[in-house]
């Protein structure tokens, strides 16, 4: 799965005008003026609202699907060269997370055991062809490429699930169906093998990488229960620290627009700069208590070493770790040593 904060930041290039609008300018779409409280967003693209900045991305998709414009470049690492195949297990109790992944999918020859329940990946070119059922073939259908069809095969219950692959053997949108024996079952519903009832589902898990781009790991397996989606450690922690990078940088993008002030605005993790500073005031040099959050007199806050009404600007460089208390005691007032 593509990076998305790459993607949208290459969005956001194209559509930029050459400067930030101050207001009064006319608006792309529709040529009303620019208000000057916009959206620093929609200022950088010269609209006037939310809807017109809608359509701005439209005109943008329509002009990428005409060929008209490169499309944007998405993060595609290959997390499937060569390798030995391997088994996905379910790990013990109290692991970080409960199954293993690596990736993107499994490969042909891979094993994905979840809870005591096995399921054998394989190519369809690789199985007997009196065993492929005859949707499957080509010829029948007209349009399979058995060299790009991969088959989950259940142990327990002998049911195959079918599904077509890009060239990394990751899974595409194209779901060929379950099958037990040649009878095709419905795709995801549940299905009796020895008295038991079985379904064949997606499991999706969201992990990120050692560089901190996302992907999204897909395997078709077949248990008694399904795994609703699932989110690893590092995948929460990254999100968490976008919504306070995005917290962070609309927060104070807010109280500048309301100052009238144009300053740079740079995403940044508050709980960064606070691990960075010891948690300790950088104002009082007392320890800040980690557990105590806003609005109490003495939880952490951000405090701009230059003001903000005095020329600084929202970055790692200019922003220190303070009590609450001592942020507003200092208000708009440098430091004197």
């Amino acid at each position: 799965m593509g990076n998305d904060a790459a993607y949208w930041e290459s969005r956001d290039e194209i559509l930029k005008a050459e400067y930030r609008a101050k207001g009064g300018e006319p608006c792309r779409v529709c040529e009303q003026p620019i208000p000057a409280k916009a959206h620093w967003k929609q200022r950088d693209r010269h609209v006037c609202s939310p809807r017109c900045n809608m359509t701005l991305n439209r005109r943008l998709n329509r002009r990428i699907e005409r060929g008209e414009i490169e499309r944007p470049p998405v993060f595609t690492p290959d997390p499937q060269p060569p390798r030995e195949p391997r088994v996905f297990r379910t790990l013990p109790p109290g692991a970080p997370f409960p199954y293993e992944i690596h990736g993107y999918c499994p490969k042909p020859g891979d094993l994905v055991e979840r809870h005591g329940s096995v399921t054998i990946i394989q190519r369809a070119i690789d199985l007997p062809q009196h065993v492929i059922p005859w949707q499957i073939l080509p010829g029948e259908t007209g349009h399979w490429d058995l060299n790009r069809v991969a088959v989950s095969i259940h142990v327990e219950t002998g049911s195959a699930f079918y599904y077509a692959t890009d060239n990394s053997w990751t899974p595409n949108s194209l779901i060929l169906g379950s099958f037990l024996g040649l009878r095709q079952l419905e795709t995801f519903d549940s299905f009796k093998v020895g008295g038991e009832t079985w379904q064949w589902y997606s499991e999706i898990i969201r992990d990120v990488d050692a560089e901190g781009n996302e992907y999204t790991w897909t395997a078709y397996v077949c248990r008694m229960k399904s795994i609703p989606r699932l989110w690893t450690p590092a995948y929460v922690a990254r999100s968490r620290r976008l919504r306070r990078e995005s917290s962070s940088a609309g927060s104070y993008a807010a109280r500048m627009r309301k100052l009238g002030l144009e300053r740079e605005i740079e995403r940044l993790d508050p709980q960064e700069i606070y691990e960075r500073d010891g948690w300790v005031c950088q104002i009082c040099q007392s320890p800040v208590d980690r557990s105590r959050v806003w609005p109490h007199m003495w939880s952490p806050t951000l405090d701009h070493k230059i003001p903000l009404t005095a020329g600084g600007e929202h970055t790692k460089e200019n922003v220190q770790l303070s009590h609450w208390m001592c942020n507003l005691h200092k208000g708009d007032r440098f430091l004197i040593e």
